[in-house]
């Protein structure tokens, strides 16, 4: 089975779909995959790192660029389909997943063109103006919000799943303690503004640290992505045996496991990432968000007491010290929270999503019922098919599950 996904600018777009292809890879035996990103993406490195097949299309997202990327954004966007369309038409997807971003929008568009499946998925509350679009030639909308179904055109398949999450693994605080050699017996809160890192939450949390140490004994892991790391790092130079400081990281299982309390942007990845690993968090929406989707993603959380939203522009050092200190004093809320965002997380969703792209695939979904796998020589039989045979012995024109 062949499936191109394509989506990035911003982590956000990228780990969906790799959770969805790893969700993808335990349901049938042998997936293709090719990942398709911008070059100006944080993908490339993300792609890089876990060793994923992968291309990366000129050019970039125009929203809320300057006035010359504006002038220039048709140019770009052809650019894009071409390298698209050849793409599609060089690797013959039997599905094409578009996860938002520039990317997204090149592949979506030329799987069109070349008459491939197609699925779009969404991952924030207020789908972006690119998927809106998209969905309308969608053979599948995937959600993560139901208060999402009325963006998208009436008659467009949809499924609610909730948002994939790349992070699978069960919290382990022993673990996550030794990976950042912390002490076990001393709080720690996490900081994290995304992919891309928040000014804000790294010039707060810089102040908010300092006072916070000078005081009371508290371990902080901040994550303040590559533009700011730097000014964090000075920023906090004589406090390393209590923080650890990192521009990006990959390990993110670790930092979930460890944080007894988090202050975090609420892109949908961070959201449902923190709500699967039950952890307690200030929600810091950034406020130029499209729609102002980041605040509507943890509307619910905060309206049910499940954590604790502020708007950014009460984001100071000393509001961060006040919250940060009230919450781990009162481990009674802490426990409440946790328990509330554990019943809201959609833990499975990269699963729910698989069931929903097999469907696109009928071919492979009867061969994944049938018990057969297809190996480099073609459809192999597995292990307790019904009468040791094989009854998917031919595919569509093309080869198996080709369109």
């Amino acid at each position: 089975m062949r499936i191109m996904i394509a989506g990035g600018g911003t982590g956000g777009h990228v780990y969906p779909g790799i959770a969805m292809y790893d969700a993808l890879r335990r349901r049938v035996r042998n997936v293709e995959v090719l990942f398709v990103g911008a070059r100006a993406g944080v993908e490339s490195r993300i792609f890089d790192d876990l060793g994923l097949p992968s291309v990366l299309l000129p050019g970039r997202g125009v929203r809320g660029k300057g006035l010359l990327a504006k002038l220039i954004s048709p140019l770009t966007l052809v650019a894009g389909l071409y390298h698209g369309v050849r793409e599609v038409l060089s690797f013959k997807p039997d599905v094409v997943i578009g996860t938002g971003g520039y990317a997204s929008v090149a592949v979506v568009a030329a799987s069109i063109i070349c008459n491939r499946k197609r699925v779009v998925q969404e991952q924030n509350s207020v789908p972006g103006m690119a998927n809106r679009v998209l969905s309308r030639f969608a053979n599948l909308v995937l959600l993560s919000y139901e208060e999402s179904r009325k963006y998208i055109r009436r008659g467009v398949p949809t499924a609610v799943v909730g948002n994939p999450i790349r992070v699978k693994q069960k919290p382990n605080r022993s673990e996550a303690m030794t990976f950042f050699d912390l002490d076990p017996g001393v709080p720690v809160v996490l900081i994290c503004g995304g992919s891309r890192g928040a000014r804000s939450i790294n010039e707060a949390s810089v102040d908010a640290i300092k006072r916070l140490l000078e005081r009371r004994h508290i371990q902080f892991i901040v994550l303040s992505g590559d533009l700011d790391y730097n000014t964090v790092r000075a920023g906090l130079d004589g406090y390393e045996e209590r923080v650890r400081v990192y521009p990006f990281l990959q390990e993110m299982h670790h930092a979930y496991s460890a944080a007894d309390l988090a202050v975090s942007r609420s892109g949908a990845s961070a959201v449902f990432e923190l709500a699967a690993f039950g952890v307690p968090t200030v929600f810091v929406p950034y406020p130029y968000a499209a729609d102002n989707h980041q605040k509507k993603n943890v509307a619910e959380l905060g309206a049910s007491g499940a954590a604790v939203v502020i708007e950014d522009r009460s984001c100071t050092g000393e509001q961060l010290e006040t919250i940060i200190e009230t919450l781990l004093d009162d481990e009674e809320q802490r426990g409440n929270m946790r328990r509330k965002t554990s019943a809201w997380a959609k833990a499975d969703a990269d699963s729910l999503a698989a069931e929903k792209i097999l469907d696109l695939a009928p071919y492979y979904r009867t061969c994944v019922m049938a018990g057969v796998s297809f190996g480099s020589g073609g459809i192999e039989e597995a292990a307790g098919s019904a009468g040791g045979r094989a009854h998917c012995t031919t595919g569509p024109a093309g080869g198996p599950g080709r369109n």
